[in-house]
């Protein structure tokens, strides 16, 4: 059942509410192009609602980082690290996000990933061209 609960939470809730985040993220990184502002820094500034402080472990390609926010019922942890480009992984207080950045590699790997040794190199090649870098190998 807790299972099912978490499951409503994400599909009803919280990734309909990411969508303008997101998308909103994607203009401004001009589809994670350009590196926004690598420090994470979000306060609540709601007035009305409980604020929660919550200390989250950032995966990012170079490091990992623990970061500090704040969130409320209005804006939930997930919406709050989406504005900074990361994905949370709980719905209600994530101690784990990671980079979008990271998660687009990851999506470009397994759309190219193959049973041979060249999927790596495949997908490392189709995000960095996506990401406008040109390699000289070919």
């Amino acid at each position: 059942q807790k299972r099912e609960i978490q499951w409503q939470w994400w599909s009803q809730d919280i990734i309909p509410a990411l969508l303008n985040p997101y998308l909103q993220y994607l203009q401004v990184s001009e589809s994670l192009r350009v590196v926004v502002d690598s420090t994470v820094d979000h306060q609540s500034q709601c007035l009305t609602c409980v604020v929660h402080p919550l200390t989250i472990c950032c995966l990012f390609f170079d490091c990992l980082e623990d970061i500090e926010i704040s969130y409320c019922a209005c804006t939930p942890a997930p919406i709050c690290l989406m504005e900074c480009g990361l994905f949370a992984c709980s719905p209600v207080a994530p101690t784990l996000a990671v980079d979008l950045c990271v998660l687009e590699f990851m999506r470009t790997l397994f759309v190219h990933l193959t049973p041979n040794m060249t999927a790596w190199s495949e997908a490392l090649e189709s995000f960095l061209d996506a990401q406008g870098y040109q390699l000289q190998s070919k």
